[in-house]
């Protein structure tokens, strides 16, 4: 099952994002981020998307949805014109708690970042962190994920091992499946100071370059190749956003 998130906004000023699964995963997603390559931000129209509260507002392309890029009406025409003058300047509001794409703070430095007293708020402050990947655990870098679907959402949570299948304790339920995901622990440095941070699924994938089924396969089936594309990630450059959940792994 293929899941991408977009990120949506709009001239009232907030954001919310939209979850697409399978074929508008692969089809609809891949077009909308070859115009964001190309510099272009699309507007797009859902028609029949599902509207869920879980995690804050978000919205769901189901089978039945539509998603319109670009359409010649007069509403996208508006919105246009709004974007060109008030895109880059305004704060958006986000309105679904899971996404990524929270307002960033500031850009400051590792040590700073360990320095600070961090408490979990309803709106903590994130912060942005440019260093280097210093080193990467290789033995254990990603968890068996719970495929089941809740509230038009996978849980992902981990599972563990049984004869039939794969156990999810927070759904209560056996699967014949699982899905690899990444849980990649690495020390990032950058010119103050470096610390042991973990990486999940997006942005790991983002750093390694390809999904964690397929690293996994490559270690265990070409072991030199694997360990070649490990020494190429290491050193890259890798912008990480630190907010109250910062927290330091024990190396």
């Amino acid at each position: 099952m293929k899941k991408r998130t977009l990120c949506l906004g709009d001239d009232s000023g907030h954001s919310v994002d939209l979850c697409l699964w399978d074929l508008k995963a692969e089809e609809e997603s891949s077009y909308i981020q070859e115009r964001i390559d190309s510099g272009v931000q699309p507007i797009i129209c859902v028609k029949g998307g599902k509207v869920s509260d879980y995690n804050g507002k978000s919205l769901s392309a189901i089978g039945v949805s539509t998603i319109l890029i670009e359409p010649e009406m007069e509403a996208v025409a508006d919105l246009r014109e709004w974007m060109t003058l008030y895109y880059n300047i305004t704060n958006f509001i986000h309105l679904s708690t899971s996404s990524s794409r929270q307002t960033v703070s500031c850009t400051t430095t590792l040590s700073e970042i360990s320095n600070m007293q961090l408490k979990v708020l309803k709106s903590s402050p994130i912060y942005r962190v440019i260093a280097t990947v210093k080193e990467m655990k290789t033995n254990e870098f990603y968890y068996n994920a719970c495929i089941n679907v809740m509230n038009a959402w996978q849980c992902g949570k981990k599972t563990s091992r049984t004869a039939d299948g794969w156990f999810c304790s927070y759904c209560n339920i056996e699967s014949a499946n699982m899905e690899f995901k990444y849980a990649l622990k690495m020390c990032i440095e950058d010119s103050s100071s470096h610390v042991w941070a973990i990486a999940f699924q997006e942005a790991a994938q983002e750093i390694v370059g390809i999904p964690a089924k397929k690293l996994a396969t490559m270690r265990d089936e070409n072991y030199p190749t694997f360990s070649l594309h490990i020494d190429g990630i290491c050193s890259k450059i890798t912008i990480s956003k630190s907010g109250a959940s910062l927290k330091n792994t024990k190396t």
